[in-house]
């Protein structure tokens, strides 16, 4: 589940483990995640053994981005959640698309491509949404998205 996450934040305790070899299934819906978040040389060695392997591990073969005693774990969380409310919903959205969509294959960087990326980011920094958060960025304060308004 957490190789689909944006941001993975496991408490120094936590286990890990893929498990569905232990059960004679595959892990066959998120194997494309977490080869993407782990690289297929480490999915083949935990999703054909089974092995259990902690936060620290984790964090190394990038399937966690950081690790934190259990009793700061929640307030961890509430750091991302802030860091990620304080930047435009629409550019976030269209970022996170661009990046899967690379990743899975979809997207080479050819002319096309490049064309494709130059045009989304101009038009990206036309839009209201960006102008706010430049308007933020040069003014030294927080981004208005309008959360809430409506």
């Amino acid at each position: 589940m957490i190789a689909a996450c944006d941001v993975v934040i496991a408490a120094d305790n936590a286990l890990f483990s893929i498990t569905e070899v232990r059960w004679g299934l595959t892990a066959a819906i998120i194997i494309p995640q977490l080869c993407d978040a782990i690289g297929v040389r480490q999915v083949r060695r935990y999703a054909l053994t089974g092995d259990r392997f902690g936060a620290e591990d984790a964090r190394r073969i990038g399937l966690v981005h950081d690790v934190v005693p259990l009793a700061d774990l929640e307030a961890a969380g509430n750091k991302v959640v802030e860091q990620l409310l304080a930047n435009g919903p629409e550019a976030m959205a269209e970022t996170k698309r661009l990046a899967l969509e690379s990743s899975f294959g979809g997207m080479a960087v050819d002319d096309a491509a490049y064309k494709r990326l130059v045009q989304l980011h101009s038009a990206k920094r036309q839009s209201a949404e960006a102008a706010e958060g430049l308007a933020s960025f040069a003014e030294k304060r927080a981004a208005n998205w309008g959360v809430g308004e409506g």
